[in-house]
This record gives structure tokens, C-alpha cells and sequence, in this order.
């Protein structure tokens, strides 16, 4: 078990499987991204090793996370192994989702989050620099057949798509998904966010009830989600308070990037390298040791900064920290 000096368990696990993406998106990845050598990223022997330690210490969900993760060609075969030990989920930008999510699902795959920021192709390509808004939209109705549950998160930035979030309540209306609206947090890795850009989970729920009734939903224990049903028409949608309202007091979450970095908190600026551990021939036992001890001491997160009215302009970008 792992279980921090605030009694905190860490039952969920984000694994960044590759630090590339096909997508430049504004709010993650700088101008010039400085990816890691091929031998850098965790081999999919040592992805296997380490997720039967953390089966070991008590993780119980996964999920897999890049860059995009779909660009990894071994990805299959990780899913494979992985739906194992855990409840497997991943997140993406979906672009390749019309060709790979049969064979996801078959390997295991329960869940996907697809990042959609934009209805319209135009702003769009302006926001994650592919022409790809329709690509993404046949790969949803493809991933609604094929998985238990499809999410859409919607990252929402003042000034560039905060209109939009009467199209995705009704886009959500329409289809079925889960629509999740995002704080603008500070990974973007070029200095481009400003608290004044963030659009609050309370700005969203102003602009909502302008227009319909909305139902509480009762929160689930450990999620980053509040939900909330709008009478007139049954729309669930939620809001991820990151910033204004952060949930880390019962956070149960830690992260592994691309290169093997253990991450206790998304925020953390240092880590425990579990990747050279391996290639130093340690054993499990010792690598074990090691993470309890880095993850006894879980940095309190966000809401630290908050109460103190500093919140770090820029931290580890989110392509390298897994999103």
C-alpha cells in the first residue's frame, strides 16, 4: 500500500506510455518540444515490470497517457497486459481512434477520455494545429460502440473557446457522451498561462444556469469531477475545478512519465527514476522501498498554491508529464 504523511492511499495510476503527439496544442506543448531519445522512453518490458509493482502496492486502476499514447506501436500489447492487474482507461486526442479502437477494445481497453476542445474546424486547427476535428468525430462513433464509457474533456481558455459550452452541452444531448469541462492549468511548457485565461468550474456552471436548471450529482470519492444534470433535458456534465477549487485533499492518484519518472503529485518538480532502478538490476523489493518512501512524503499539491495566492506560471509541461 501506498499511503502519504496527509493519509492519503494512492489507488490510481497515470502511465505516460510515449512523450510524442501529432497535435501541438496551445495549452500543452511549447513551441519547440525537446522529446526524449528512443532509449530514454520505458521499454515495454520494463512498462510490464513496473505495473506488476504497482499491482503490487495497491494500484488498482490505470491509465494510460501521453503525449498520445496511440502513436506508440506496442501499445496493443501493453493494454494486453495491463487489463490483467488493472481496470484499464487512456486518454487521447482521438485522432486515431477510426483505426485503433477494435483492436484497443478487444485487448482490454474499458475506457477513453478524448480531448476535444472545439466544435469548430477552423478554431480548432487554431487550438491543436491538425486539421483533424472530423477524423476525431467518425473515431468517437466508432470508440461509443467499442467501450464502456467514452468522455470528452473540454479544456476551456478565456478569450479562445469559453463560447463553445452551450455546443457541447447539446453536442452531448445528441450523442450521448460525457462532456467534462477543464480548468486551464499551467503545463503549457512556453509561459502562455495567466490565471486571468482560466475559465473556473464556477464560470461554467454561471453561464449553464443562465439558461437551464441544474441538479447536483453526488460526488464520487476521489474524483476530480463534480457532475451536474440539467433538468431540462437530462444533460450530465462535469467540471474539473483544478485551479479554483482543487480536490487534493483526497487525491489518490500518482503518475509515471515516459522516462520512468514516479511522480507522486502531477505538480511535483522532482521525482523517483524507477526507469534506472531497472537498468541498475535492482530488485523489486528495493524499487518498492523506494517509492513508498518518495510517496510518504506527497507534496500537499495545488491547493497549496492556491491558499497562498501562488500559483506557479510554469511547471513541468504536460506532454512530458503525461496528461
Amino acid at each position: 500500500m501506498l499511503i502519504d504523511k496527509l493519509s492519503r492511499i494512492a489507488e490510481k495510476l497515470r502511465l505516460s506510455v510515449t512523450d510524442r503527439c501529432n497535435y501541438r496544442c496551445i495549452f500543452c506543448m511549447p513551441n519547440n518540444p525537446i522529446f526524449e531519445s528512443e532509449n530514454e522512453i520505458l521499454k515495454l518490458d520494463e512498462i510490464k515490470r513496473i505495473l506488476t509493482i504497482f499491482n503490487d502496492l495497491g494500484i488498482k486502476e490505470l491509465k494510460l497517457t501521453g503525449g498520445e499514447p496511440l502513436l506508440r506501436e506496442d501499445l496493443q500489447q501493453i493494454v494486453n497486459f495491463a487489463s490483467e492487474l488493472f481496470e484499464v482507461s487512456l486518454t487521447t486526442n482521438g485522432y486515431f481512434l477510426l483505426e485503433k479502437a477494435s483492436s484497443l477494445s478487444s485487448s482490454g481497453l474499458k475506457r477513453v477520455n478524448v480531448s476535444l476542445h472545439s466544435l469548430k474546424e477552423d478554431r480548432y486547427y487554431r487550438i491543436t494545429g491538425m486539421r483533424g476535428l472530423e477524423k476525431v468525430l467518425k473515431g468517437l462513433e466508432v470508440a461509443k460502440q467499442q467501450f464502456e464509457q467514452v468522455k470528452i474533456n473540454v479544456t476551456l481558455i478565456r478569450g479562445v473557446n469559453e463560447d463553445e459550452i452551450f455546443d457541447f452541452i447539446d453536442f452531448s444531448r445528441r450523442t450521448g457522451y460525457t462532456v467534462r469541462f477543464l480548468e486551464y492549468e499551467p503545463f503549457d511548457g512556453n509561459g502562455g498561462w495567466s490565471l486571468n485565461k482560466v475559465v473556473s468550474a464556477g464560470d461554467v456552471l454561471r453561464i449553464v444556469s443562465s439558461k437551464f436548471t441544474l441538479k447536483p450529482v453526488d460526488r464520487s470519492p476521489h474524483s476530480t469531477s463534480r457532475y451536474f444534470e440539467i433538468k431540462e433535458n437530462g444533460v450530465k456534465f462535469g467540471v474539473i475545478s483544478s485551479v479554483s477549487q482543487p480536490f487534493c485533499s483526497d487525491c489518490n492518484r500518482v503518475r509515471i512519465t515516459s522516462e520512468g519518472i514516479f511522480l507522486p503529485c502531477m505538480y511535483s518538480m522532482k521525482g523517483l527514476n524507477i526507469k534506472e532502478m531497472i537498468r541498475q538490476r535492482r530488485s523489486d523489493e528495493e524499487i518498492k522501498e523506494a517509492i513508498k518512501d518518495i510517496y510518504s512524503n506527497k507534496f500537499e499539491g495545488i491547493i497549496k498554491y492556491v491558499r497562498e495566492n501562488k500559483i506557479p506560471e510554469k511547471v513541468i509541461p504536460m506532454y512530458k508529464l503525461g496528461g
